[in-house]
């Protein structure tokens, strides 16, 4: 029993909100959304499960050895095998920032101290021998670089982490450019260029952080580079055309990695050609190329308008791109505080982020395709490097500070500290969703105050209800429902919302398919659940009015997830129930049913 209680305090976080070291120049832009600190915050049900284990079973268990022996030993197996040092530290530092657990706190320490130690005395610090130097994926291998060290350095304070940093940005500060002698930063990368120039992001974030000039001179360089004659031409194409799938060559993770540099360099500058690029982007992706759960590209390249093939050799929604999607509406959630970007970050994590876990083992898929089998696995890929990072993000999307006040954004089981005009502000949720439509909110400020609470109506809601000092206020889809007025410690926020089951069309790649949806989840027909339904293709929703019947009693012993839902089917032609588990719960599965 003592050895049970204590593995469960270590899988608990730490309400003690851990110290950060701020940047030492101020953006020009202020957030109009601030994130809660990840210290102070705790998250139960769902979410908090999927984070456990992407601690527990992946972030611990990592590969050690074989992400930094490619520093160490040069050259790397692989020409991008220096990228999963830096993902490891970005998600170790998060998750140490969150839990506050010793264990991940002494192994990231063992994997940035080694890479500082690797460093050579120009700065180097990626895995090709001299003479292969700055070509294929050196730069994006730095770049990796860059944002593991400075988000250990952040987390922890230590020194060596941003002097590290600081060689990377001098060296590339002396390598690339239009001076004598100069590298040309386009020819020293793939994907016309756009895997060298992603770097955008991390060197912003070195400027913030040492207030060195020639970092941010550098991002301008960047940015201009994209319109030489062999530049990917981001810029131009977006506001042109409109399009991802005519910009570039369409790499959808390149793409909006250098998509989210330009929004921190727009935080940096205040440049409004830079949020405007990233947001005609960001809606094009999200109207044309985005799939029901929350992911985008097929085979990693963007598609045609609406063309969304969904089967395993379709090479569904790689985890990079997935997290890359999350990172980019995450920087134009906090730029715009619109609702929006929060009902988008909802979406991707319930289906496509969690989708992708191995529920059991923290293991993840490199697609997900929806319909077919997913494939978790260990080891070292880029994807199994990524998608611990989009985990270890949650907690900055739950919720935060918004115009003054406090915005709940997710209802998850939990408590938060938001910072309000008005002062701290506790939130203590309790509520069983998604599974369920309420939750009771005691919201508690140090001492009685007069502030907003911004509570986020889910677009497909039917009916979005909150009570509060005894008067009831009516949400519309889609926006935020805010309640201004005083407010003392334990007051209670009654919310009830329908969780509205509805049928999606299959588009342009599935016309004569649908798929079903309640409230955020993306459901799937399981075979594990269906041992009577010899072939999923031949099945689907009776009516198009979908009626959802809860059918938890049907689910396997081993089961991991905790829901189920009937629905009356045809298969084969013939009536017959089918049964619906979420798909971030589905093994072997289609999402795309039959239409009625």
């Amino acid at each position: 029993m003592k050895l049970f209680l204590a593995a469960l305090v270590c899988a608990l976080p730490c309400m003690a909100a851990q110290p950060l070291k701020a940047p030492v120049v101020p953006d020009k832009v202020a957030d109009q959304f601030a994130p809660a600190p990840y210290g102070g915050q705790r998250i139960e049900g769902i979410l908090g499960e999927r984070m456990r284990v992407n601690l527990e079973g992946r972030l611990l268990h990592v590969d050690e050895k074989g992400i930094l022996e490619c520093f160490e030993h040069r050259p790397g197996a692989q020409e991008w095998a220096g990228e999963h040092a830096g993902k490891f530290l970005h998600a170790a530092a998060n998750t140490w920032l969150y839990t506050g657990d010793g264990r991940i706190k002494t192994l990231m320490d063992r994997v940035a101290r080694a890479l500082v130690a690797a460093q050579l005395p120009d700065g180097y610090l990626g895995t090709y021998l001299d003479e292969q130097r700055w070509t294929s994926w050196d730069v994006w291998v730095h770049k990796y670089d860059l944002i593991g060290l400075i988000a250990y350095y952040q987390a922890t304070g230590f020194g060596p982490a941003l002097d590290a940093s600081r060689k990377i940005g001098d060296l590339l500060c002396r390598t690339f450019g239009t001076g004598p002698g100069q590298r040309d930063i386009v020819k020293s990368g793939t994907h016309v260029g756009m895997a060298a120039t992603s770097i955008l992001e991390p060197m912003v974030n070195l400027y913030r952080f040492t207030g060195d000039r020639k970092y941010l001179d550098f991002c301008e360089y960047l940015v201009r580079s994209w319109s030489q004659p062999n530049g990917p031409g981001i810029i131009e194409s977006l506001n042109a055309s409109g399009s991802v799938f005519r910009t570039a060559n369409a790499k959808a993770y390149e793409m909006m990695s250098n998509l989210v540099g330009l929004a921190e360099l727009y935080r940096a500058t205040g440049n409004p050609a830079y949020l405007r690029t990233a947001q005609i982007a960001w809606k094009d992706i999200a109207t044309h190329r985005l799939y029901v759960t929350g992911t985008t590209s097929s085979s990693e390249h963007f598609a045609g308008d609406g063309v969304l093939p969904g089967e395993e050799a379709s090479n569904v929604g790689e985890g990079c791109a997935t997290v890359t999607w999350l990172q980019l509406t995450w920087q134009l959630l906090r730029l715009t505080g619109e609702p929006q970007y929060a009902e988008q970050l909802e979406h991707t994590v319930y289906n496509a982020l969690l989708g992708a876990q191995d529920p059991r083992t923290g293991d993840i898929c490199y697609f997900t395709p929806l319909n077919g089998r997913k494939s978790p696995t260990p080891g070292i890929n880029c994807c199994v490097s990524s998608e611990p990072r989009g985990i270890s993000m949650i907690p900055q999307l739950a919720w935060g500070s918004r115009a003054a006040g406090a915005a709940v954004l997710f209802y998850v089981p939990g408590r938060v500290n938001v910072s309000t005009a008005s002062g701290a502000v506790a939130i203590d949720v309790k509520t069983n969703y998604p599974a369920e439509g309420s939750a009771a909110l005691t919201v508690s400020p140090e001492k009685t105050a007069r502030f907003a609470l911004y509570l986020r109506v889910p677009e497909w809601t039917a009916r979005f209800s909150a009570t509060a000092g005894g008067r009831a206020y009516q949400g519309a889809p889609g926006q935020f429902l805010t309640i201004e007025r005083e407010w003392k410690p334990g007051d209670q926020v009654e919310i009830d919302m329908d969780l509205t089951a509805r049928l999606l069309p299959g588009g342009p790649s599935y016309p004569y398919g649908a798929a079903i949806a309640r409230g955020p989840q993306v459901l799937a027909l399981e075979q594990a659940v269906n041992p009577g339904v010899l072939d999923l293709q031949a099945a689907g929703p009776r009516s198009a009015q979908v009626k959802l019947a809860d059918a938890r009693a049907s689910l396997p012993r081993n089961w991991r997830g905790a829901q189920a839902y009937r629905i009356d089917g045809v298969v084969a032609g013939k009536p017959g129930d089918l049964t619906l588990v979420p798909f971030a719960d589905a093994r072997v599965y289609r999402v795309w049913l039959l239409k009625p």
